[in-house]
């Protein structure tokens, strides 16, 4: 120590100078990597927000395609399942009244063809509102997990079931009304309820993972 400060006074202006340059250069640190860690706290921030943003518009596409499936699903339940006996026997009320307002073939023809006609409208009605509702689901399997494709494919194929069990019903319900087999209807009808609720019951388990999955976004 004493060495040291014999030296400082022996050229006390030139240590004068050296703890100055060393007081500029470490202040010039201090500024410099104050900045850069404010640089870096911005970007942080920015890829932060980013972030958050991203996450953000996941989430509220997510919720929009699952609300448009389930209203799309909904709406095939109540059309091709429990309602379908209810549109169905409009029509075959309104062709038993026209052959029996009808006086030639020619009438009895027409009225066998628009009701043909509407059988087949309403068949092509159900098949395409399949087609919509699986290419939705198509569409939502894009991001979903393994787990969630799972119960995407048991629903389709649980809804797959219940329209064909519901063409099957269409085509046969004609012969079934004019014979008075009001037992087979009831029971063709109890089906289509039965698989109505088994789709019902997917379609919760598939709500709930939904709602898993959206909060780990």
């Amino acid at each position: 120590m004493n060495t040291i400060y014999t030296i400082i006074q022996q050229n006390p202006e030139f240590f004068v100078r050296a703890f100055g340059i060393v007081n500029v250069l470490w202040g010039a640190f201090l500024y410099f990597n104050k900045k850069r860690h404010d640089r870096e706290l911005k970007k942080l921030e920015q890829s932060l927000n980013l972030d958050l943003e991203r996450r953000k518009y996941i989430f509220e596409l997510k919720i929009s395609q699952y609300e448009r499936y389930f209203v799309m699903l909904d709406e095939f339940g109540k059309k091709y399942q429990a309602g379908l006996l209810d549109r169905m026997q409009p029509m075959f009320k309104e062709y038993m009244n026209a052959m029996l307002a009808a006086k030639t073939d020619e009438e009895k023809n027409a009225a066998i063809g628009v009701f043909s006609t509407q059988v087949m409208e309403l068949m092509n009605e159900s098949s395409t509102e399949y087609l919509k509702l699986k290419a939705e689901s198509r569409s939502l399997k894009l991001t979903a997990s393994d787990k969630l494709i799972l119960i995407f494919d048991a629903l389709e194929s649980l809804v797959k079931e219940s329209m064909d069990s519901a063409q099957e019903f269409i085509k046969q319900l004609p012969t079934l009304i004019m014979a008075g087999n009001s037992a087979k209807m009831t029971a063709k009808q109890a089906n289509l309820n039965k698989q109505s609720e088994l789709i019902q019951a997917k379609s919760v388990e598939l709500e709930h993972q939904m709602r898993s999955e959206l909060k780990v976004i």
